[in-house]
């Protein structure tokens, strides 16, 4: 008989907090919890954040739902503004960024199929404190199928 997945509220900033580039990345739920179904996690966006840098993931699809704030997300050139409530699908292969210009804290869960974000992740929090050897988070973006989109 098949163990059933365990089930527990997360409550907002609950989870392990493998934050990089300036926000709180709280991974919640693990492809493991989930039997391989997805991750879940929960971003913790400062006023005024710049955000990653657009990028590609090879492998997973991302479903943004902002939850508090707002926050800019370009998709595929697009600019959209979400707020409380508001959802994104990013499909894999759709080159995205996400970022808080605004002055109030946003907070935004993701839903993230199939799982593995999250060793992309913990590897990335791995790296040693201080300025980023971008040479390593490229090599470790390569590992887990995620890539830069290069300038036209």
């Amino acid at each position: 008989m098949e163990t059933p997945v365990k089930h527990h509220v997360y409550r907002s900033g609950e989870g392990t907090n493998v934050g990089a580039i300036g926000l709180g990345i709280y991974t919640r739920l693990t492809g493991a919890d989930t039997k391989g179904a997805y991750s879940l996690f929960e971003y913790v966006v400062p006023p005024n954040l710049g955000g990653p840098p657009t990028h590609i993931h090879s492998r997973e699809d991302e479903l943004f739902t902002c939850v508090q704030g707002r926050v800019v997300v370009e998709l595929d050139g697009e600019e959209h503004v979400l707020g409380p409530g508001d959802s994104l699908l990013m499909p894999r292969g759709v080159p995205h960024m996400f970022h808080n210009p605004f002055d109030e804290e946003t907070r935004v869960v993701a839903v993230v199929s199939p799982p593995g974000l999250e060793n992309y992740y913990q590897a990335l929090s791995e790296l040693p404190p201080g300025p980023r050897d971008m040479k390593l988070v490229a090599e470790i973006m390569v590992q887990h199928g995620l890539s830069l989109q290069k300038k036209p």
